[in-house]
């Protein structure tokens, strides 16, 4: 799988926080976290968008976190990088 960045945040905690809300397995990475989108995760990225106290920019990394699985359904790399 190749890895496709879907969104950065301007710290390292923003990052880790987002995905941490959502609940997907992820690691370390040069400049961000990654981790292997897996058709599995749909559920957790559905319970993020629907959920009402689920913060702005978290349900924008659910959401494009859906994106890049529905493109790719059999699952995708990605990688939530941070600038700081």
């Amino acid at each position: 799988m190749s890895t496709k960045t879907v969104m950065t945040f301007p710290t390292l905690d923003q990052a880790e926080s987002a995905l941490d809300w959502i609940g997907l397995d992820f690691a370390d990475a040069d400049g961000g976290f990654e981790g292997d989108l897996l058709p599995a995760d749909a559920e957790l990225l559905d319970e993020a968008i629907a959920a009402d106290d689920t913060p702005d920019e978290v349900r924008d990394l659910a959401r494009a976190l859906a994106r890049l699985l529905a493109a790719s359904p059999a699952g995708s790399a990605y990688l939530v990088a941070f600038e700081a």
